[in-house]
């Protein structure tokens, strides 16, 4: 392993120019100065596979949703969610979501999930992305015009649901600040940058809720000036993270904002019905109804067994068929609380972090991840790498690349693509 000065010189001078992205954590060298060089025929597939589980997962989606309460709770929905899956305003399930694919060593390309709420990676595919393909004189394939229209469509979309054409919306946009974590600031401070709306920024933890009227003060969400919010756009903070927000006595404040949504007091971005989507066991219901045609076209059958992965809510058919598998939450992020089991049934790595141990979980077909070379401020290292894939407007937008380890976790490093 020999260390590339050269290498190391150039990518802290170009990193350098960016004070508003994170090229590194800690001791984590994050971003890569190098791309992905895909060939413009598997970006093809994987925007059509894309596009095609996007209607799928929309579809089964909003099924889900009119299952009896008992139904929901038995497959993960959590109760006090139940009266808000509902409230689908926006023009999409999910103004921005991402597929996770796996593209095999023999060409095949296989969705591990759907993060249909809040995911990130956004900045590095539709800014920095871009930046970089330049540097190199590269072809980018990422469209950030998709993502803007799809992001101000959903802004105009909550303002007919509020109802609040006759006056000018208060518009934020939320998130932690950047001293408690400097990556999600980023995130949140590039969307807000590229919409053509005025929106404020305020710190999630300095938002004020009022659930009911007091005294002079209206019933809704605030900002420190004691300005009554109308649309809150909240790109780093889960549905299944706000359920649980309490307030130092211990009041539900997440539940409230969220009784706000449903009399038309406010409007959040994503609407609570991507809260299904997020829902991994959606990948099951999918999977067990793959041949039906009452529900899906010929089309979409035949995308689900290519693109699909056989997926369980028990080990046993993997464990009776001697088959590797992946146990997964059916909420989860980052990697946490993965296990990856060998074809005897025999526990093979997990993730570092298990953080979401009290979910349900599916178990799905485990199926080896690509090599790729990368270069490292201490040389060459072989890595594993997985592929984001991006909707947005209802429709794939844009790609990135996560290298790493078996389990694509916090620790993994952002490689750009350029297209040839």
């Amino acid at each position: 392993m020999s260390i590339n000065p050269i290498y190391n010189e150039n990518r802290k001078n170009f990193y350098k120019q960016f004070n508003n992205f994170f090229p590194d954590f800690d001791e984590l060298e994050y971003a890569l100065y190098d791309t992905m060089k895909m060939p413009k025929e598997q970006l093809t597939e994987i925007n059509y596979a894309s596009n095609i589980l996007w209607k799928i997962f929309n579809k089964v989606s909003k099924q889900f949703r009119k299952l009896e309460p008992e139904q929901l709770i038995a497959l993960g929905i959590r109760e006090e969610m139940i009266p808000y899956i509902g409230l689908d305003y926006l023009p999409q399930q999910s103004v921005l979501a991402r597929f996770d694919f796996i593209c095999t060593e023999d060409g095949t390309i296989k969705v591990l999930e759907l993060n249909g709420d809040t995911p990130f990676l956004i900045q590095e595919t539709f800014e920095m992305n871009r930046i970089i393909c330049n540097e190199f004189g590269l072809h980018n394939p990422n469209n950030e015009k998709q993502l803007v229209k799809s992001l101000s469509a959903a802004l105009f979309s909550s303002i007919d649901y509020l109802d609040v054409k006759d006056k000018k919306p208060v518009i934020v946009i939320t998130g932690k600040e950047a001293e408690e974590d400097y990556e999600e600031y980023c995130h949140v401070q590039y969307i807000k940058r590229i919409l053509p709306f005025e929106i404020k920024y305020v710190p999630i933890s300095e938002l004020i809720i009022y659930p009911e009227a007091t005294g002079t003060i209206q019933r809704g969400l605030y900002t420190p000036q004691m300005e009554k919010i109308d649309i809150l756009y909240r790109p780093a903070h889960p549905l299944e993270f706000l359920i649980d927000d309490v307030a130092a006595d211990g009041d539900r404040i997440g539940l409230h904002l969220l009784e706000l949504v449903k009399v038309r007091e406010l409007a959040i971005i994503n609407s609570p019905s991507s809260y299904v989507l997020q829902n991994k066991i959606l990948l099951w219901l999918i999977w067990e109804k793959r041949n039906e045609a009452l529900l899906f076209t010929k089309e979409e059958r035949a995308a689900i067994n290519q693109y699909m992965l056989p997926t369980y809510i028990s080990a046993e058919p993997f464990q009776k068929a001697n088959k590797a598998y992946v146990k997964k939450p059916i909420f989860s992020r980052e990697g946490n609380t993965i296990e990856i089991y060998d074809c005897n049934g025999s526990k093979w790595t997990a993730s570092e972090y298990m953080h979401y141990t009290d979910n349900l979980y599916i178990y799905q077909e485990y199926v080896e991840m690509p090599t790729i070379n990368i270069q490292l401020k201490d040389g060459q290292h072989s890595k594993k790498w997985l592929i984001g894939s991006f909707i947005a407007d209802n429709s794939a937008c844009g790609v990135a690349c996560r290298v790493g380890a078996q389990i694509t976790d916090w620790y993994s490093h952002w490689l750009p693509i350029s297209i040839i």
